[in-house]
């Protein structure tokens, strides 16, 4: 999903690796909210063992003065935004919609709650409605139920409408097979896996796209698996044969994480940066002391198979691939046509569609 930092000078788009995971973890980490509803255990490499209840958890009365705060057609909105099965629903009740959109409304007050600990609840509830009613317009504006259906069979039928040219769109993006959704963890998360070795050149307006419906996806596969149960999503960048040529503009990873920053708050438990050049682990090494521990735990950089061990802990052999532990044995290639026209939209890609 992230890629890499590129400076400009004299016209040329020049990169450089170190500056790479400075945007990963400067732009990702320090100032997204995809970050872990709260701060757990890690020492070392091992994950931890279980999770902890944040202090702050939004009190249900705040939850619920938000929800009357919004308007029908906004809770319908925000009910299919936080719910791929209640957006493909052929009929719903009012409590699964006012339950879909609570669920939306909690990720933003624990957001708000941790950023802004010393502001009173009146101040929360306005700063929650503020941001809700901007992604919403945010979803409208970039088409994000569009992207969520456009390869559904009954789509893909009409050839000249908005689905098709988001289909073509979004199968060019994917066509080099940088990102796929692959394999749950034991919790049935959902993993979006990513592979910056195959990305060379991007679309501006795709790359953002396409990192909206894996991501959409991930969590459509992680809300069916789990029965509603986990609503977060394991991302894994695999960083083997990446290059300088490798890192997308300065300018599409700002954009891309200004809007996962403000329109998809706490969806993501974990990122791994797996097998990553010596130079990314120095820099990490350096800045993660200045970062707060519940942003230092979202990240963890995995090299060699000794530590590649604490995904056994996470992962089944049957869902990992070769490259997360020795003995994985998920290591078809994709076939990412069938994955994108052929798979559900709330099932990850099995190897065998």
């Amino acid at each position: 999903m992230l890629g890499g930092l590129s400076c400009s000078s004299g016209g040329r788009d020049r990169r450089h690796p170190l500056l790479t995971v400075s945007f990963i973890i400067l732009l990702s980490l320090l100032h997204s909210n995809l970050t872990m509803a709260a701060p757990s255990t890690t020492e070392g490499n091992h994950l931890p063992t279980q999770k902890v209840v944040c202090e702050n958890k939004p009190d249900a009365s705040l939850v619920d003065k938000i929800l009357n705060l919004l308007s029908g057609d906004e809770t319908e909105q925000a009910a299919r935004a936080s719910s791929y099965r209640y957006l493909v629903a052929s009929s719903s009740s009012t409590e699964d919609r006012d339950q879909h959109a609570k669920a939306m409304i909690e990720r933003y007050v624990i957001v708000e709650q941790k950023l802004n600990k010393n502001k009173s609840p009146d101040e929360w509830e306005s700063a929650v409605c503020t941001k809700i009613r901007r992604t919403l317009e945010y979803r409208v504006e970039n088409q994000v139920d569009d992207i969520r259906l456009c390869f559904d069979k009954e789509k893909q039928s009409d050839d000249g409408s908005v689905h098709a040219r988001l289909r073509e769109g979004l199968a060019k993006r994917f066509s080099t097979q940088a990102s796929i959704i692959r394999g749950y963890t034991k919790e049935g998360q959902a993993m979006f896996q990513n592979f910056p070795r195959a990305d060379t050149s991007w679309d501006e307006e795709f790359y953002i796209k396409g990192n909206i419906y894996m991501t959409e996806r991930a969590l459509a596969s992680t809300e069916r698996r789990t029965n509603g149960e986990q609503d977060k999503v394991v991302i894994f960048y695999d960083y083997k044969n990446y290059a300088m040529k490798n890192s997308p503009p300065t300018m599409l990873v700002k954009q891309l994480m200004s809007a996962f920053r403000d329109h998809w708050p706490e969806r993501m438990e974990h990122a791994f940066v797996v097998d990553a050049p010596l130079i990314f682990r120095a820099f990490w090494a350096i800045i993660k002391y200045f970062i707060d521990p519940v942003t230092k735990e979202l990240v963890q950089f995995i090299t060699g198979e000794e530590q590649k061990k604490i995904f056994r802990d996470m992962i089944s052999e049957d869902q990992a691939a070769p490259w997360m532990f020795d003995g994985g044995k998920d290591d078809k290639e994709a076939d990412i046509t069938a994955f994108l026209y052929d798979t559900p939209f709330d099932h990850v890609y099995d190897g065998n569609n």
